[in-house]
């Protein structure tokens, strides 16, 4: 995931380009994952899974605390935007806490992951073909970098696993955020530490 900026030319990234990198990486994950079909290939189905379940946990949790406020704020009929825009991203941390954790050898997993994808391309063209451009459009000079920045900031205390029965709007989400994003990350390192093992 990019934290902030571009690493090429050191500039920094606008909220349109935080999201929309992010739109591609999971896009490329879910298709690496979904080709990953032989049976031998449990492994990389796991490290797949993992890091889309990460990816998105991340990315949402973000524009749950960033992006869906600025669309409030800025953007015409924001409110019923950022609305709708919560009840998709609900629907899916719903379907990813189900994958949460199941076995690369479930019979599930795969055609579990492949609504999710359904339900991310979904998300994903309403919003670079709706609510991005609308943000644009109504936020002026350095006011788009700004957003950027809290953007990548926001990225990097998110929670790392779906939590569907958080808050997902303010003050609510940005507490429980902080919290599971310092469980989240505790036990990531803990999974990683008995894979090793």
């Amino acid at each position: 995931m990019t934290i902030e900026g571009n690493f090429t030319t050191g500039a920094r990234a606008d909220a349109i380009e935080v999201i929309t990198t992010d739109h591609r990486e999971v896009e490329q994950l879910f298709t690496q994952l979904l080709a990953a079909d032989d049976p031998k290939d449990t492994e990389l189905r796991r490290d797949l899974g993992e890091r889309i379940l990460r990816a998105l946990s991340v990315h949402a949790a973000a524009e749950e605390h960033v992006l869906y406020p600025a669309v409030r704020r800025y953007v015409d009929d924001g409110d019923d935007i950022a609305d709708h825009s919560l009840q998709e991203h609900q629907e899916l941390k719903e379907q990813l806490a189900a994958l949460d954790g199941m076995s690369p050898d479930d019979a599930e997993f795969l055609p579990g992951f492949e609504r999710a994808r359904e339900t991310v391309a979904h998300h994903v063209h309403e919003e670079e073909s709706s609510v991005l451009p609308k943000l644009r459009d109504s936020l002026r000079g350095e006011d788009i970098y700004d957003l950027g920045d809290a953007l990548a900031k926001a990225k990097a205390a998110a929670p790392t696993h779906p939590h569907p029965h958080a808050p997902s709007t303010p003050p609510g989400n940005v507490v429980a955020g902080v919290v599971a994003g310092a469980v989240d990350k505790v036990r990531d390192v803990a999974r990683d530490v008995m894979k090793k093992d």
